[in-house]
């Protein structure tokens, strides 16, 4: 009787030390997914869209992680259990359902992560693009002001050449007057 109820309070504290590992698992998931929000609004706020959407990438990268270490978690703790034994068989099915919504939410994050993937290189593009047309700008503004400075340099010479004319003129008028 002494070895059954040592033996059931080992099965006992082995399963609470299994419920408390998967509750840390889903509370490490919900603080990763609180953190890159909050980060994500942060950004966004700022006017940062790049960086919001890198940090969401980024966060859900993390949150993927610890949701396979979940799953492989739920997996080995299901790999022991004797399914001929009732409450042994019960508790195999719990920990596949959990295995089940938790592969369900896995998915769920990688498409996310996909779809903010391809958010990232259409902003790229879109960053390369606008890149390109500033640089064309810049070398047109560049272009237009070099031409502005020659033109002004020799509206300067003209003006010199224009100012020493009306003082040839000026002075041949003063000197057909003394003639």
């Amino acid at each position: 009787m002494k070895v059954q109820n040592e033996m059931t309070t080992k099965i006992t504290v082995d399963t609470v030390q299994a419920a408390e590992s998967v509750s840390a698992f889903r509370n490490g998931i919900t603080v990763l997914t609180n953190s890159w929000k909050a980060n994500g609004v942060a950004y966004r706020t700022a006017g940062d869209s790049l960086n919001a959407l890198k940090s969401r990438y980024e966060g859900i990268g993390n949150v993927i992680e610890l949701q396979k270490q979940k799953i492989d978690e739920l997996k080995n703790r299901q790999e022991g259990l004797d399914r001929t034994n009732k409450d042994q068989a019960n508790t195999w099915l719990k920990l596949e359902k959990d295995i089940q919504n938790a592969t369900r939410q896995l998915a769920s994050y990688e498409a996310q992560q996909k779809g903010l993937e391809d958010s990232l290189k259409n902003l790229n593009k879109q960053y390369e693009k606008q890149k390109k047309e500033l640089d064309e700008l810049v070398d047109k503004t560049n272009e237009t002001t070099e031409k502005t400075i020659k033109a002004s340099e020799a509206y300067k010479k003209q003006q010199i050449r224009l100012d020493e004319t009306a003082t040839a003129i000026a002075k041949a008028k003063s000197e057909t007057k003394k003639l």
